[in-house]
């Protein structure tokens, strides 16, 4: 669990500080051929990925794990930047989408820190 409080915590603080940044180089990535239809396969694997192994871990384990609840989330929450990022690939969406995904990211990482403080 400590992994997605580094991971989410560090992809929320590079979006919300560096907003335009981090869009414009989204931006760059787009602009090979096939980019765009390669991240929305990407953002559907990660959809089914995330469901199917949270699945598989939450049937044995069931609700005394927290990171399962964690880790699906995380997978959701990177499967819906990929996609839309795919959906609308310029600066001004970009930048307004690593804004509302960083907090979104942070979020997760602030609460991912309080489940392990309770732990």
């Amino acid at each position: 669990m400590w992994f997605v409080v580094v991971v989410a915590g560090l992809a929320g603080i590079i979006r919300v500080l560096l907003p335009r940044r981090f869009a414009e180089l989204q931006f760059e990535r787009f602009r090979a051929a096939n980019a765009l239809r390669r991240a929305r396969i990407r953002a559907l694997l990660y959809i089914v990925a995330g469901l199917t192994f949270g699945s598989l871990y939450f049937i044995p384990w069931g609700r005394h794990q927290n990171w399962i609840i964690v880790g699906t989330i995380f997978s959701l929450l990177s499967a819906a930047e990929t996609f839309f990022q795919a959906q609308f690939p310029t600066i001004e969406s970009l930048t307004f989408q690593s804004r509302l995904l960083g907090i979104l990211y942070l979020g997760l990482a602030a609460a991912s820190y309080v489940i392990l403080a309770k732990a």
